[in-house]
């Protein structure tokens, strides 16, 4: 008995140890603000990587969400771009997080903003890459308001009137009367706790990713940036991979989101009184790309 008691102890300690490895252990994680912590991972395995994950208790009074809505001039022909109609202005996650928090008489939104994140991919995205204006793929909806609408199956993140939090294979038309917000990604990584393995160029490559993933019942909500393409700093993951990280933060569901150059995770500094950026895009840790769309995270005042 005392042998079996012995090797259980082993064991836990062993277990504790593997948990505290992958990132698990979110009691140490830096609080940011009440419900929404922050961890940073250096990995050297599989390669040298940096990896960012928040987690957004879901359960927070007065929290909820905010996304990218339409552009003045939407549905107009894209000026540069006349093939597309305009759906969104690209803008910079800072940005958004910076004009959400402006005083409604100063132009901006109002919101006690505290942390966001880069969404949505979208078109035009040809050479020079700089277009003004954005076309989301699948549907994506603000405060109860279609911003696009291009059908197809693209994954999403929703977010119900109810309140309730999802990740969902396909928007249904039928539900729009009941989301507040939706946001399309690319695929799903993770499902019932398993990641979820792509053999797509595009899924297997080693790129920078965004993703959310939600817990089992649906209490938590993570994000993670992961940078790449920066030797000596952060050379990327896979989608597969980073689904399994997410899983190992405590996820069950997750979805890739737009990655590459526009992953970006920002928090509202309060002594700064700016936008800080946690992951770096660049070598140089300064730029940020804009974006179709970014999702918000609000605490109601």
């Amino acid at each position: 008995m005392k042998r079996y008691l012995k090797l259980t102890a082993i064991l836990l300690a062993l277990l504790t140890c593997v948990l505290s490895a992958l990132g698990a252990d979110w009691d140490s994680a830096k609080t940011l603000y009440p419900g929404i912590k922050l961890m940073r991972l250096k990995r050297n395995q599989p390669r040298l990587l940096h990896i960012f994950i928040m987690r957004i208790d879901l359960q927070t009074p007065g929290l909820t969400f905010a996304v990218t809505g339409r552009d003045p001039d939407w549905d107009k022909p894209m000026p540069d771009y006349p093939k597309l109609k305009i759906r969104t202005k690209r803008t910079t996650t800072g940005d958004f997080l910076t004009n959400a928090r402006k005083p409604v008489s100063a132009g901006g939104l109002g919101l006690n903003m505290l942390v966001a994140f880069n969404a949505t991919p979208w078109r035009p995205w040809t050479n020079p890459y700089t277009h003004k204006y954005a076309d989301p793929p699948g549907v994506n909806i603000s405060d109860g308001v279609i911003v696009g609408n291009r059908k197809g199956n693209n994954p999403a993140f929703v977010v119900y009137r109810n309140g309730k939090v999802d990740i969902v294979d396909k928007v249904d038309p039928k539900d729009f009367p009941e989301i507040k917000d939706a946001l399309s990604g690319f695929n799903i990584i993770a499902r019932n706790g398993r990641k979820i393995e792509d053999n797509s160029d595009f899924s297997k490559g080693l790129a920078p990713r965004t993703a959310y993933g939600l817990s089992a019942d649906r209490r938590y909500l993570y994000i993670i940036a992961i940078d790449g393409r920066q030797p000596k700093w952060s050379l990327g993951a896979s989608c597969s991979e980073t689904g399994q990280f997410l899983i190992e933060a405590g996820a069950s569901d997750a979805i890739n989101m737009d990655g590459g150059g526009s992953t970006t995770m920002c928090y509202w500094d309060r002594h700064k009184k700016k936008p800080v950026m946690v992951n770096r895009q660049s070598p140089k840790g300064t730029y940020m790309r804009p974006v179709a769309m970014n999702l918000g995270v609000v605490i109601k005042k």
